[in-house]
């Protein structure tokens, strides 16, 4: 704090003028976009107990608080749960992600062993029961309907119940006990297994927030749960998504918006405070007498004046005083007797030489040329002319024959 104290004195007062302005601007938008920003609709279709839409359970898990149940979000692995379970423990699956499932259907069935109560709702819950055989409803599907009791035993009372036809149990033995029926298909079942009991049902809804305010939906939940006394009731999480951080709770609210901002206006600040205070370094200035400097200034003039024809003079120019240099060939020689000179002293030395010199002779008083055709024909002289150099040379024994060997 005390070096941005230090960092706002520091600046003059028509910066700190602009500062200010510039966080009262953001402070305002923060404002407005959390009063006009439109609420964000919770349509996360996975019943969690954190889930405080439609499709989420968060109440029905505080009403089991409330009713005096000990109750807890379990996020570890089921493995650890099964390996502290007995008959005080009933495990709550609202519709899980199948992940791993044989490791899954392992802990549940221990859990089960050691005495305890599983709530398996929803249809892919059933994955996780060894002994389950689920088929989904042909026609009508997730469709809601009113499902009639039909069992005998507690899990069954005489209130109908609103369910959405998801599933039905399709495999029936003497053993599973049928409370709730759609279209004549079992959509609760309650069964024993070791010295455990399960309950399925075939769609969360009634443990919705959406679902549990209906008619025989709380019942419902209450019955599969079991009393209060002396019941730990752990709702699982861990094969929901992850548990919400802090940063959860900021989803739909305009915080991310006002962190932006704010990062915006540091990142200017930071950047006008440094280049204000950076150290001062002149400019580099280029002498115009420089070899580059010259070249761009003669450059830009010969495209400026579209002087092709007189650069080619110029590399012709540069040619042909090689020429007379190395060879004794008169500069004021037409082309076709300087191509013809330089031909009887280097034999086969270049079967194009004649026409280039031929086409920069007639350049000089011509046309101009295209840019193109003018810097292929000035790449064409230096060429000639750098083999020259480098080939003919009165050190070299052997320089005769390499700049035949490079004109074949």
């Amino acid at each position: 704090m005390s070096r941005f104290a230090a960092i706002f004195s520091g600046l003059d007062r028509r910066d700190r003028r602009l500062l200010a302005v510039c966080l009262g601007l953001v402070a305002i938008m923060v404002v407005v976009i959390a009063v006009f920003a439109p609420a964000r609709k919770q349509d996360d279709p996975v019943p969690s107990s954190y889930g405080v839409g439609d499709h989420g359970a968060k109440a029905a898990y505080l009403t089991l608080g409330r009713l005096g149940y000990t109750i807890q979000r379990w996020t570890q692995p089921l493995s650890a749960l099964a390996d502290t379970a007995d008959e005080h423990t009933t495990l709550i699956l609202a519709d899980p992600f199948i992940v791993d499932p044989q490791a899954q259907r392992a802990a549940v069935d221990k859990i089960l062993e050691r005495g305890g109560r599983v709530l398996a709702a929803g249809a892919s819950s059933g994955v996780f029961l060894s002994h389950s055989e689920i088929a989904p409803f042909a026609e009508s599907f997730a469709r809601e309907c009113d499902a009639t009791p039909v069992g005998l035993d507690s899990a069954a009372g005489a209130e109908t119940l609103r369910i959405r036809k998801s599933a039905y149990w399709m495999r029936l033995t003497p053993a599973d006990r049928t409370e709730y029926v759609c279209d004549g298909k079992p959509v609760v079942v309650a069964y024993r297994q070791g010295k455990g009991q399960v309950t399925w049902w075939a769609d969360t809804l009634p443990l919705e927030n959406l679902g549990i305010t209906k008619a025989g939906n709380l019942a419902l939940f209450l019955r599969s749960i079991g009393p209060p006394t002396d019941t730990r009731v752990y709702w699982d999480e861990s094969l929901h998504e992850a548990a919400p951080s802090l940063w959860s709770y900021a989803r739909g609210t305009p915080v991310h918006l006002a962190i932006l901002q704010a990062t915006i206006a540091a990142l200017l600040l930071l950047f006008s405070y440094s280049r204000r205070s950076g150290p001062l370094r002149a400019d580099p200035i280029a002498s115009r007498a420089s070899p580059i400097e010259f070249v761009r200034s003669l450059g830009g003039l010969f495209h400026k004046a579209h002087a092709t024809n007189a650069a080619v003079d110029i590399a012709n120019q540069h040619f042909r005083r090689e020429l007379q240099r190395q060879f004794g060939i008169a500069t004021t020689a037409s082309a076709a007797e300087a191509a013809y000179a330089l031909e009887r002293r280097v034999p086969h030395f270049d079967a194009a030489l004649r026409t280039d010199l031929e086409t920069a002779e007639k350049a000089a008083d011509g046309e101009p040329m295209k840019e193109r055709k003018a810097l292929i024909l000035v790449q064409a002289l230096e060429q000639y002319e750098h083999r020259l150099r480098r080939a003919w040379s009165p050190y070299s024994a052997i320089s005769r024959s390499t700049l035949k060997s490079e004109g074949k």
